[in-house]
């Protein structure tokens, strides 16, 4: 991978703020198991993180200790790197451990700005990124010491991006100041080899070849947001989003519509098997699809009654109907973040 971040096309500044102060310390929850929890990540062990700065680690995936950490801002996303922990939120907040999970330190914390990250990921132990609200685009280069906040004007629709290139041509600060308006929010990023994949608002799906720097966006048929986008193997990749919808991009041809005839909103994938995949969201719901996925044309203005899933489609629903969030498998468990807490999920 090459290691040298090229020029951004987009505004790139260096994030200033004060470490004198910021959010109080998380208290001990009894149910925190049960709390609202939003994302999981794992390698040697797992984290789970959720609202008001809950922090869960476990070594075996069965027993979860709540760690203590100094934020109540909720925390939406994490990440796992050997020892070291990111976890990003509200506020504008961005926390690390280096020793899983037992000390934690505040590396940004930014509530004026009134954005939350949404996802982080770092490609080593160095070189990370950290995504969210309204183009909410930091980066940093020594483990997350310093971040540097990036504007990514390639991530916007093409009409977009030619309306502010005409300004730009009149007037740089205006040109930032409407680029820094009108971005989307970036609401997950999947790193897979050397290409780094983004979805976000607005119908937007990208990829990057230079680990962020520059994106080259894909044209879908969509204008919904989507929440998470993983490539299935080296020739298809798989998004899923608001309402149900699931889209599939084979050989870097267009992006074509899977039908499940479920319209509850599709959080996260989860790559099970390599004959299986299934899509996490709303009210419980699971969709489970059989590889390669099948496709269909989208009907947009079709109903749940006169409606026909694709072949190889299971839609199922967990017993308490709690919004699926993330999940992960570890220690041959499948083990789901949702609004009800912590559950093991049952994959036939």
């Amino acid at each position: 991978m090459n290691k040298t971040i090229a020029a951004c096309i987009a505004a790139t500044f260096a994030v200033n703020y004060s470490m004198t102060v910021h959010a109080e310390e998380s208290f001990t929850a009894p149910l925190v198991e049960q709390s609202v929890l939003l994302d999981i990540d794992a390698d040697k062990f797992v984290v789970i993180v959720g609202e008001r700065g809950h922090v869960l680690t476990s070594e075996d995936g069965s027993d979860f200790k709540q760690q203590s950490v100094p934020t109540q801002s909720t925390l939406t996303a994490t990440t796992v790197v050997g020892n070291n922990i990111w976890a990003v939120g509200h506020d504008a907040v961005i926390l690390h451990s280096s020793d899983k999970g037992n000390t934690w330190k505040v590396q940004n914390y930014q509530p004026e700005l009134q954005r939350p990250f949404l996802d982080v990921l770092f490609f080593d132990d160095q070189q990370g990124i950290a995504t969210g609200a309204y183009g909410l685009f930091y980066r940093t280069l020594d483990g997350g010491n310093t971040w540097t906040a990036e504007r990514h004007a390639s991530l916007l629709d093409p009409m977009d991006q030619e309306y502010l290139e005409e300004i730009r041509k009149e007037d740089e600060a205006f040109y930032q100041q409407e680029l820094e308006s009108i971005l989307p929010h970036l609401n997950r990023i999947t790193l897979d080899g050397d290409t780094l994949y983004l979805a976000g608002e607005a119908g937007l799906l990208a990829k990057s070849d230079n680990m962020g720097a520059s994106w080259e966006r894909y044209y879908v048929d969509y204008t919904g947001s989507f929440f998470d986008i993983k490539p299935l193997d080296e020739n298809t990749v798989l998004a899923v989003g608001l309402r149900g919808n699931i889209f599939v991009n084979r050989n870097q041809g267009e992006w074509e519509y899977v039908n499940t005839c479920s319209t509850s909103t599709l959080n996260s994938i989860l790559l099970s098997t390599e004959s299986k995949v299934y899509a996490l969201g709303n009210n419980g719901m699971m969709v489970a699809a059989e590889r390669p996925l099948p496709t269909s044309m989208r009907d947009p203005y079709a109903t749940i009654t006169d409606c026909e899933s694709d072949d190889g489609i299971v839609v199922s629903q967990i017993k308490d109907k709690a919004a699926l969030l993330n999940a992960t498998q570890f220690n041959g468990k499948t083990i789901a973040v949702t609004a009800n807490g912590i559950k093991t999920l049952n994959l036939k």
